[in-house]
């Protein structure tokens, strides 16, 4: 890409992102790095990720490129489908963002984008399996907030957690807390789920999928007005992450269903 149109693009990037995200792009805004980051904001995580596998094989320990690897990772198991086509990329995910975490254990983007990757995989994986991974989810929130309290996506993480083992029958929540001893299934709560899914759209308001996350609770509930309130700021907002414009559609999808 000629470097105008590069620096055109980084500048129209930055103008939508919310706020860190654009501090973060230009904390990275060096080689490799800084063209997947171009690449993954305009649209193209999968040529974001395979810049930066070409980069990883000779530079293996370059915490930056790993984090961002898994990120765009995350992002294509999230927009693939079925679950074997989602597994597909969440497994490598997970793998690239514990390399990230055993490179630099208190990063906060390594321990976020582990918690992302294995907190998706979990819906897709079999009770045991599953239960395991949501314990290493609430961990990696808890190692987050410990360092940042009000770190937008570590709150969204444990958010979500909760309202996923909600969503669960009491009687797998208890055969869960039986057999498996998980902090996980023996405190979760709606009450938990609304706190730190709210905390995560007050720290970071321009989020889509947060503001989402956030109406897909208010739609459990029943609280069918919150949820048509939230699902309107959802559609306000900008896109910015390759699935924004996917959870977008949906909130169409859902408030046509919330008038009818």
């Amino acid at each position: 890409m000629p470097r105008m149109r590069l620096a055109l693009l980084l500048c129209a990037v930055l103008a939508v992102l919310p706020h860190g995200l654009g501090a973060q792009l230009v904390a990275g805004f060096r080689g490799p790095v800084r063209s997947a980051d171009l690449l993954y904001y305009s649209g193209r995580p999968q040529d974001a990720f395979a810049l930066l596998e070409d980069h990883l094989e000779e530079w293996p320990d370059d915490y930056e490129a790993l984090w961002r690897a898994a990120r765009s990772a995350v992002m294509l198991g999230i927009a693939a489908e079925g679950a074997r086509a989602q597994n597909a990329w969440l497994d490598p995910g997970i793998e690239l963002a514990e390399r990230a975490v055993a490179t630099r254990p208190d990063g906060v983007d390594g321990l976020y984008w582990r918690g992302a990757a294995v907190g998706r995989r979990a819906m897709n994986a079999a009770p045991s399996y599953a239960a395991r991974l949501a314990q290493k989810v609430y961990d990696d929130a808890q190692a987050i907030l410990a360092a940042d309290p009000a770190h937008a996506g570590a709150h969204n993480l444990l958010g979500k957690l909760n309202y996923e083992v909600m969503t669960v029958s009491r009687i797998e929540r208890a055969i869960g807390r039986l057999f498996m001893g998980n902090t996980v299934l023996r405190e979760a709560s709606w009450e938990d789920a609304e706190y730190h899914l709210l905390a995560a759209v007050r720290a970071d308001p321009r989020l889509v999928r947060f503001q989402f996350d956030v109406a897909q609770l208010y739609r459990r509930r029943g609280r069918e007005e919150d949820a048509r309130r939230t699902l309107l700021t959802v559609l306000s907002l900008p896109s910015v992450h390759p699935t924004d414009l996917a959870v977008q559609a949906d909130a169409r999808s859902i408030l046509a269903e919330l008038e009818n």
